[in-house]
């Protein structure tokens, strides 16, 4: 298991687990070099894709990082690619994102007043739990100040389904996956010395037995359960409230941890339609056509 690896399961993770051997693998020398010429490359094709939704070009909403407004008064933000609390050089190189900057993207498309109503365009497995509670607060609370649609273009799963569930109504592609509500920790121990003929023993102090908690051993596992399962009641408890069911409809209903695609997830009650991109946005122009107009009778 690689260094990078090691570091990626020392947390708790709201992720499909091949997603976290598949950034491992970006943390070598020569993807490190190329990471500077990738760095734009997913806006690039996120800002063409939208500009053959739209028939025009969009523009980057005034300090924001992600954020695409439109000249129907929508903004569309893109919610791709693992999901980091915060940027860094891996978030570039895995072509995700940070929640730091998307909180701030939503508050930006929430205050300005040109923006009628609000796009998450969510293609994401998922990622670290870090800020999504928060992230899911900020999504729920715009409800009432503007519409807000999730539209699942590819994977909403996990942490990126958390930050969905939130908005007013969730779409779908026909083939979108939605789902994999939990929490994932993926814990190493060396038992043989490593190829320099080390092993690492760590002892923690008097007070501190669950500090490194044992993965083999029965109490070990318990007291690392306990923590997942702690993030895991909050990420269904958000859920729940995002789509306006009980915690145990959540557990019941919506894949116990696996996914639904498209109409499955519509008939579990995760998704409220399935419809194209296109339609989504067509949805949430007219929706911002009419806030112009009011705002126009009322002046």
């Amino acid at each position: 298991m690689t260094r990078a690896l090691h570091a990626l399961t020392g947390e708790p993770w709201a992720i499909r687990p091949d997603y976290l051997h598949f950034m491992a693998s970006l943390a070598t020398l020569d993807r490190i070099e190329r990471a500077d010429r990738r760095a734009g490359e997913g806006d690039a094709w996120f800002r063409q894709d939208l500009a053959a939704v739209i028939g025009g070009q969009p523009r980057r909403l005034d300090g924001a990082r992600y954020a695409m407004a439109t000249a129907d008064g929508v903004a569309v933000i893109p919610i791709t690619g693992p999901i980091f609390p915060r940027a860094n050089l891996m978030t570039e190189m895995s072509g995700g994102v940070s929640a730091a900057m998307l909180a701030n993207d939503l508050r930006l498309a929430q205050s300005h007043p040109d923006i009628g109503a609000i796009m998450l365009l969510v293609d994401s497995p998922g990622g670290s739990p870090t800020g999504i509670n928060s992230l899911a607060d900020q999504i729920y609370s715009t409800r009432g100040r503007k519409r807000v649609i999730a539209h699942v273009s590819g994977s909403a799963a996990s942490a990126a389904y958390w930050i969905a569930s939130s908005a007013g109504e969730v779409t779908t592609e026909k083939t979108g996956i939605l789902g994999s509500i939990g929490v994932v920790a993926g814990i190493s121990k060396q038992v043989e010395p490593d190829a320099s003929g080390s092993i690492a023993i760590e002892i923690v102090s008097s007070n501190a037995p669950n500090k490194r908690p044992d993965p083999q051993a029965e109490d070990g596992v318990a007291e690392i359960r306990s923590l997942l399962d702690s993030i895991e009641a909050q990420f269904i408890a958000d859920v729940a409230r995002g789509r306006g069911i009980s915690a145990s409809k959540v557990k019941e209903s919506f894949g116990g941890g696996g996914v639904k695609v498209g109409a499955q997830a519509v008939a579990a009650g995760m998704a409220d339609r399935v419809q194209s991109y296109e339609r989504t946005y067509s949805e949430l122009a007219r929706t911002a056509s009419n806030e112009r107009q009011a705002r126009a009778a009322r002046r």
